[in-house]
């Protein structure tokens, strides 16, 4: 027990390092647009509410502006920008931690896997998700990269959650206990971590309910082989019913809010079109044709093995290929009628991208069990892997809109500090703030983030009365550092 639990604790601290040497030094979590300086200071009620802009986006609506608050009281002693930084790069890192843990216990748990070939695994199955986009020298995107620290809050953590909710489900089967009496503090924890992923946000949601969705198609199948039991049923199934539930009212509620009417939508047949064409598009990277042929030699290999003692992991494997399957769908959908555009985002396709490196690296894991000398190959997989990560030139991009160093970011932050604190030391009511002309509403400093900055400034003590702030875009700036050259 003591060299098992020493496993996961080497595993979990050496995932963590990496994470945090990648998002605090290597690629840090800057704000810069005029989203981010909204809600790290923006909370609400943790209830849909329908007359919100994001009527049900309940997690990233209370973690951000926690995060942020949080971060400038630990590290209040460092500028109000790093301080933000740094705690942006923690909570993450945290987050991909826990998801990459939960997919070791599925390879331990599930697959009778010996845990040092399972941390090699889960080691190999992180690094997947930095090389599956790497085609090019610099400025390659990965799976945990999005436009803004915003989209960090409000997609990849969700899917980070919703992810590691499916696998811990897949794993122990808690939530078919639901109604027993036991394991009530387990419970709690499931029933607050499934509220948050369903209240979060539909592009990723939606993992956890197709989820359930198969559980329960899976469940019926079987019922009516055995015979049908329709108390004995509920019983079990009644967590996958509320989830189901819960995730529909979801859907209702966003219909209610102010930003379902921001994109005007296209005809449905050739917005669809447009919608499976970028699917296409998202799917035909160099490195994802590899993928795809391993995820599916692998499956074949393990779904053809003799069924005698398998059935478990082969419901494993052909639940998340479901799940996968059901969310593929799903996703096309939702883009059609929201933004064709986004089915090309790697954090809008986040569940489908884990459920075909899941499958892929489960396959391997079973063909590990089965032939154990294969071992000896996974530290120079694991070599081949880490090396494509290091190219000659800036290997993966920031998150952020101008796809700019996070250095630059950092800047343009604190000259709009710098200017708001001058004025307000000169006991000006009003801030003239200089900016980059970036065109247009000017994104990502737009024209109306003034009252914004002022508000997330004032809360976090950055600035001690309430003050008007208004954005003067300078193309002299522009040269200055070097924006859109």
């Amino acid at each position: 027990m003591k060299k098992e639990k020493l496993i996961d604790l080497m595993l979990c601290l050496g995932v963590l390092a990496a994470m945090l040497l990648f998002f605090e030094r290597a690629h840090p979590l800057v704000i810069l647009d005029a989203d981010d300086w909204t809600y790290i200071s923006q909370s609400r009620v943790a209830l849909p509410v329908p007359s919100f802009w994001n009527p049900a986006r309940i997690l990233p609506e209370l973690l951000m502006p926690w995060s942020a608050g949080l971060g400038v009281l630990l590290f209040g002693s460092r500028p109000y920008i790093a301080a933000i930084t740094l705690m942006n790069g923690l909570v993450l890192s945290l987050f991909i931690t826990g998801y990459v843990y939960a997919f070791f216990r599925l390879l331990t748990d599930r697959l009778a896997l010996q845990r040092g070939r399972a941390a090699l695994l889960a080691a190999l199955f992180l690094l997947l998700h930095f090389t599956i986009f790497r085609t090019e020298d610099a400025g390659n995107g990965y799976l945990f990269h999005t436009r803004d620290v915003t989209c960090v809050y409000y997609y990849v953590i969700p899917g980070l959650l919703n992810c590691t909710l499916v696998m811990q489900l897949a794993r122990t089967g808690l939530h078919r206990r639901l109604w027993e009496r036991r394991e009530l503090g387990a419970k709690t924890l499931l029933l607050l971590a499934a509220y948050l992923a369903v209240f979060s946000n539909l592009f990723e949601s939606a993992i956890l309910a197709c989820w359930c969705g198969v559980e329960l198609l899976t469940a019926l199948l079987r019922a009516r082989k055995d015979g049908f039991r329709l108390r004995a049923f509920l019983q079990e199934q009644s967590f996958s019913l509320l989830l189901i539930l819960s995730w529909l009212a979801s859907i209702a509620f966003e219909g209610m809010g102010g930003r379902s009417d921001l994109h005007e939508a296209l005809p449905m047949l050739p917005a669809l079109a447009q919608s499976l064409r970028g699917t296409l598009a998202f799917f035909r990277g160099v490195y994802w044709m590899p993928a795809l042929l391993a995820a599916a030699v692998f499956l074949a290999l393990a779904l053809l093995r003799p069924a005698k003692g398998r059935m478990a992991e082969r419901a494993l494997l052909l639940g998340l290929l479901g799940m996968g399957a059901l969310l593929l769908v799903f996703e096309i959908l939702l883009c059609a009628r929201v933004e064709p555009g986004y089915v090309q985002r790697s954090d809008v396709m986040f569940g489908c991208c884990f459920a075909l490196l899941a499958l892929t690296m489960l396959g391997l894991g079973l063909l590990l069990v089965r032939y154990e000398r294969l071992t000896l190959l996974l530290g120079l997989l694991g070599l081949l892997l880490f090396s494509v990560t290091n190219t000659r030139q800036r290997s993966f991009l920031d998150c952020n809109d101008l796809m700019a160093p996070a250095e630059l970011c950092t800047a343009l932050d604190e000259l709009v500090i710098e200017q708001v604190l001058a004025a307000e030391a000169g006991g000006e009511q009003k801030a003239l703030v200089r900016v980059p002309d970036y065109g247009g509403d000017n994104w990502p400093q737009t024209l109306y983030m003034g009252d914004r900055v002022a508000a997330s400034l004032y809360k976090h003590g950055v600035i001690q009365r309430p003050m008007e702030i208004e954005i003067l875009p300078d193309p002299m700036l522009n040269e200055r550092f070097h924006v859109l050259e």
